[in-house]
């Protein structure tokens, strides 16, 4: 997302060049990795979903969600490291790109919001909220966020406008660093999630730790903070350095920073935040892992004691037993009932 142009004596080419040897180093292993983490915590949680728990359901739904948004951001990698060595050979390919890659940034944001605000409502209202956390409903709210994300990614259209010599994820237009594009999508694309997320985030953790002495499921308790923990960790280090270079490349292109020095670190910062931006696709895999490790914790804890079980087996052996002692006895009454005859 370089501005490619020289402003008077100030070139950005260095920082290109470097950035290409930089993406080549971190996508390539992202990509590998973020590929099949993703495809393993989707098939995970469909096998979650298939055990049709409600408690299981809704948090199944939003991994799942939130999955296919990182493998949306994982696939339009290779392109993006194709594209900037050479020239899309059409622009309308390029959008597409470029379309893929933010859209998958924010409908992982909205998610991990969403994730977020739905295991509060939980931990806080568990009977107001349980008709609300049906599958049907998530399932709803998921296809919201793809709708959302889709329209909201409309000003990447103009992200070029009319220059003929153009570059995918570089050389933006100036209306696209305008105030009219940057604030809504600062406010509400990052700024409010963030907010929500980490205002749920607290509470939640206030609220598990509060019952630490009034509860017997401590362990499943802990394992649901770690959850938490990791999603709120992963979230701000992937997207808070982005967006605050996005605001320091807005001062840039509105005039507020002039200096050649100032204009090449903010642009370096841009690209490399960017650059580790993408990590995220993996570092999901935290969340992942702990949420599955806390529906394990509970489905051991809903689980009968060892010795209940090996009760349980040894009366239906002894049952079965019965039963076939009374076949056989039967069949005897009635072997010696026709001899007799």
């Amino acid at each position: 997302m370089s501005q490619l142009s020289q402003s008077e004596n100030c070139s950005f080419h260095d920082v290109d060049e470097l950035m290409k040897t930089v993406q080549l180093a971190v996508h390539i292993p992202t990509f590998l990795l973020g590929l099949l983490l993703n495809l393993l915590a989707i098939r995970g949680f469909s096998s979650f979903l298939k055990k049709r728990r409600p408690c299981y359901a809704a948090t199944s739904i939003y991994m799942i969600n939130l999955a296919v948004f990182d493998l949306l951001l994982v696939l339009s990698l290779p392109f993006k490291m194709a594209l900037s060595h050479v020239k899309a050979p059409l622009l309308p390919f390029c959008t597409l790109v470029e379309c893929f890659y933010f859209v998958s940034m924010y409908g992982s944001i909205f998610t991990i919001c969403f994730i977020s605000l739905d295991r509060f409502l939980a931990i806080r209202y568990p009977l107001l909220v349980s008709h609300l956390r049906s599958p049907r409903k998530t399932f709803g709210i998921c296809f919201a966020i793809w709708v959302l994300v889709w329209v909201g990614s409309t000003p990447i259209y103009s992200f070029h406008g009319k220059v003929e010599d153009y570059r995918c994820f570089h050389n933006m237009s100036d209306g696209t660093w305008s105030a009219k594009v940057f604030f809504p999508l600062e406010v509400f694309g990052f700024l409010l999630p963030m907010s929500i997320m980490g205002f749920c985030s607290y509470r939640n953790i206030c609220i598990l730790v509060a019952r630490r002495d009034h509860t017997q499921d401590w362990g499943q308790q802990k394992a649901c903070i770690w959850t938490i923990a990791a999603s709120l960790a992963v979230f701000v280090v992937s997207f808070l350095p982005v967006h605050l270079s996005f605001l320091l490349q807005f001062l840039v292109r509105n005039g507020f920073i002039v200096e050649c020095r100032a204009k090449k670190n903010i642009i370096l910062f841009l690209q490399l935040s960017m650059c580790f931006s993408n990590i995220n696709c993996c570092l999901d895999v935290f969340c992942y892992y702990f949420v599955i490790k806390e529906f394990r914790t509970d489905m051991m804890a809903h689980q009968p004691p060892r010795a209940q079980l090996v009760l349980q087996d040894t009366m239906t052996t002894m049952a079965k037993g019965r039963k076939l002692c009374l076949e056989e006895g039967n069949l005897g009454l009635n072997s010696t009932a026709d001899t007799s005859s």
